[in-house]
């Protein structure tokens, strides 16, 4: 069996001054298998794209070992983020660590091992965590274990932004992110741009790929009642291509990351609902969170490697680690492409935080993460805001109100509560929150 090295480190670095960013370089060393010895240049003309070829068999012929090797960061911190970039493996987002609690809200590969998945036609992919960009073609991409170029922003003392971007040497497509922390926030923001460089319209992919730790009682919350079958060896589920019920299918909660057998991929049907996508492990007590323009990013998709007979994970890693990915993309599918008009761009902006401490998650927004369940007369509660908020929770239904009660939480210190509310109704009732003026800015249906 393989032998487990340690997780690499984030940079430390001195308590952030309140109410400013930083943005500053630092360091990691992961062990690493000499993946550039079995690649070798290839080009795709659709795109005028050069890209680095993996050869499979060689290198699994060969067996080579994994090394040390020390990888650039350039980081962003608040008084609740530590957002790494690492510029040199695809510009992908690392790691964000949450520094109130110490959590890390991507999976995180102790080792950097090429795989058999990426674009068929190049094969290779560094399943190493974090947050990372696949153009101009799906299944992650071309550039994904490539150096980007990087542009470090530092706004002001409040807001600071590093834009990752891929090589300008003459290829039809061009893709930058904006990824940008402000103070006082306990999430940060990335801003994809993808333009047309080229005399002719474009048919073509962009995807990003969030990794996520992963455990029995993780679960999806996917704001559909449908999801499309991308592809799966799960045979007690629909093949590529088909519909699937959601949450529940033939009698599982395909929510509970448990209730899956093999692994599988599935899209949001027929398109991402939106706002927000999310994980959150109750046996962690963590979780992340997407929000996002649904109208442009119209692809939504989870991945998992399988949980009761999953691939083995010595495909992508050597100490027994697993994940599951949660996609985002301008398609809703990846049978189906964005198009773009020559000299043309398309440009979004999406919110993405780490959140723990709350139990459980039902609703989410730009404000926080909500989480509500009743036990009998009690009503557990949990409120996950990203910066500093005093709110007024109100347990009502339509004709009545129940309980009415002034919350303070921050991201360093969640609300976690369990309330007594004598004759609550079965059906019908909410959790609603509000700002201090009574403006409501968060509701759930409790079940």
């Amino acid at each position: 069996s393989p032998t487990a090295t340690p997780t690499p480190a984030p940079p430390t670095s001195a308590p952030t001054p309140l109410a400013t960013v930083t943005y500053y370089e630092s360091s990691v060393t992961i062990s690493t298998y000499p993946f550039e010895r079995y690649q070798s240049d290839a080009f795709d003309p659709v795109y005028d794209w050069p890209y680095r070829k993996f050869d499979l068999e060689r290198f699994l012929a060969e067996e080579p070992e994994p090394a040390p090797r020390r990888y650039r960061l350039l980081v962003l911190e608040n008084e609740y983020l530590q957002v790494m970039v690492m510029p040199e493996l695809g510009g992908r987002i690392w790691q964000v660590v949450h520094k109130p609690s110490g959590r890390r809200m991507f999976y995180q590969n102790n080792v950097v091992k090429p795989t058999a998945w990426g674009p068929e036609e190049q094969k290779g992919w560094l399943a190493l965590g974090g947050l990372e960009w696949g153009v101009p073609v799906a299944e992650h991409g071309y550039d994904w274990g490539v150096p980007w170029g990087y542009i470090p922003l530092q706004l002001d003392p409040q807001n600071a932004a590093i834009v990752v971007f891929t090589a300008r040497d003459g290829r039809a497509l061009n893709a930058s992110i904006t990824i940008s922390l402000k103070a006082g926030e306990a999430a940060f923001e990335i801003e994809p741009t993808i333009s047309n460089n080229s005399q002719e319209a474009l048919r073509f992919d962009f995807w990003h790929s969030a990794m996520l730790p992963a455990d029995a009682k993780l679960r999806f919350l996917i704001p559909t009642n449908e999801m499309t079958i991308h592809s799966t060896g799960d045979a007690t589920l629909p093949q590529t291509g088909q519909p699937m019920s959601w949450p529940r299918y033939a009698g599982r909660d395909m929510s509970q990351l448990e209730q899956w057998k093999q692994y599988a991929g599935m899209f949001e049907s027929p398109a991402a609902h939106g706002p927000a996508v999310a994980v959150y492990d109750v046996a962690a007590d963590a979780g992340a969170v997407r929000i996002f323009p649904a109208d442009i990013a119209t692809g939504s998709k989870i991945f998992s490697p399988g949980w009761s007979q999953p691939l083995h994970s010595s495909l992508y890693t050597d100490d027994g680690s697993i994940y599951v990915e949660v996609h985002g993309g301008l398609s809703p599918t990846f049978a189906q492409q964005a198009f773009l008009q020559p000299g043309k761009s398309v440009v979004w902006r999406e919110k993405w935080y780490p959140v723990s401490g709350i139990g459980m998650i039902g609703a989410t927004s730009e404000i926080g993460s909500l989480g509500a369940q009743r036990r009998g007369d009690d009503l557990q509660i949990g409120f996950y805001p990203l910066s500093d908020m005093t709110a007024v929770f109100v347990v009502q239904t339509d004709e009545r109100e129940y309980l009415r009660k002034i919350v303070q939480a921050s991201p360093s210190a969640p609300y976690q509560a369990t309330w007594t509310v004598p004759a609550m109704p079965a059906s019908g009732l909410s959790l609603v929150v509000e700002d201090v003026n009574g403006v409501a800015i968060m509701t759930m249906a409790v079940k």
